[in-house]
């Protein structure tokens, strides 16, 4: 009866985020909602330990690489290539939020604390405020953790709107010239179509290698292989991560792409496994246990140092998308969409498409487009751009917080 209860009251929240998103046309997404409500209610005296006693958090470590493993599979081979660009856009976009973070926020506070804060805000949330928490407390600076744990519970609600509603200045002008329209015409008349053996296009969902058929033939690709499937991903960059002290989530990222591009992986595995539902409760869960702690005090007493990093870091990446997109030639709205994304990462990317396409599009298949025109940006600067960040961060977190 407990176990039920507590998934009841997990998926109350879930439930309830979704609802404030589809009624506020995802101004507010549903991950940023569901924290916000399930942080509310825990102070208010709910107890927290619904997620531990559904099963959902654990499940949500679980599933958590499996949710990377399938972001790993939204984007073809071929167009990671031809977006390079917002490779160098989202590390100017991390630059950016890193220096304004430390040099304005360290004239008011502690620089090392704002490091801690820069970190976490422009590393994808969680896995830079790991990162930086772990070094603080094995160099005692335990009085430091406040921010960075503060951060990486709560960017997620605090960036996500923002990421909504520079998202949709740009989805909006897509929708206003029915771009769906001509781009559509414009991919038909100018790319030669080659089939593989089993009647599917290459470079397309059903066959992401350019030149090498998918190794499941479609008839057996059942929900089960499916998720065989990202979870091989999962376990090779799990090794490849440790080996080479890269970490599981940029290896997953890596092999995912180089899986797809050599036939093992179609396109959007997750949602082929038909357990998208699932894994994404289970993350939410996760989510949830991770803010368990977090007091309303707690969020008072610091809240000038949390929104330094916050107000800079976001500052500085939207800066940097549109200073990058300006370099490239691109919308500056597609920019400052791709770098901010770098607040809340995954599964926030994901969801903050998805809702602004579902939002604004006029039917299914516009809202397709906008999905399939968004996402390779915004998922390939924030990826990367993370693990720049992360990168930087391995090597500057030895010399500043020390």
């Amino acid at each position: 009866m407990q176990l039920f209860f507590a998934l009841f009251v997990v998926l109350v929240f879930v439930a309830a985020g979704d609802f404030v998103s589809l009624k506020t046309r995802a101004k507010i997404p549903a991950l940023a909602a569901s924290i916000i409500l399930y942080l509310v209610a825990i102070w208010l005296g709910m107890p927290t330990e619904y997620p531990a006693d559904s099963g959902m958090a654990a499940l949500g470590d679980i599933a958590f690489p499996i949710f990377v493993a399938g972001l790993a599979t939204s984007v073809i081979p071929k167009q990671m290539i031809k977006e390079w660009k917002f490779i160098v856009i989202g590390c100017i976009g991390v630059t950016c939020g890193l220096v304004f973070t430390v040099l304005i926020g360290g004239f008011f506070f502690d620089p090392r604390e704002m490091f801690a804060g820069a970190v976490t805000t422009c590393g994808a949330g969680l896995t830079g405020g790991l990162l930086v928490i772990d070094r603080l407390q094995e160099i005692g600076l335990v009085e430091m953790l406040t921010v960075p744990v503060l951060l990486a519970g709560t960017i997620d609600a605090i960036g996500q709107p923002v990421g909504s509603l520079i998202m949709r200045k740009y989805v909006r002008k897509l929708v206003q010239t029915d771009a769906y329209k001509t781009d559509a015409g414009i991919v038909a008349q100018h790319e030669a179509v080659r089939y593989n053996r089993y009647g599917a296009p290459y470079n397309s969902p059903e066959n992401p290698s350019p030149w090498i058929p998918a190794w499941v033939p479609p008839k057996y690709e059942t929900s089960f292989v499916a998720f065989l499937q990202l979870t091989v991903i999962a376990v090779l960059a799990q090794f490849v991560g440790e080996v080479t002290g890269l970490g599981w989530s940029f290896m997953t990222i890596v092999v995912g792409l180089v899986l797809s591009l050599f036939g093992f992986c179609r396109l959007n595995m997750l949602e082929r496994t038909q357990s998208y539902g699932l894994i994404m409760v289970a993350v939410y869960a996760m989510v949830f246990q991770t803010v368990n702690d977090l007091t309303f005090m707690e969020i008072v007493n610091k809240i000038i140092p949390i929104l330094m990093p916050v107000l800079l870091g976001g500052a500085g990446l939207i800066l940097g998308g549109i200073v990058g997109a300006k370099l490239f030639g691109y919308d500056i709205w597609l920019g400052a969409s791709a770098t901010i994304g770098l607040f809340y990462l995954f599964p926030g990317v994901k969801n903050i498409i998805e809702e602004v396409a579902r939002s604004l599009s006029r039917n299914e298949e516009e809202r397709q487009y906008l999905v399939a025109k968004v996402s390779p940006p915004c998922i390939i600067a924030g990826s990367i751009g993370s693990k720049f960040c992360l990168l930087l961060a391995t090597v500057l977190i030895p010399i500043v917080l020390r």
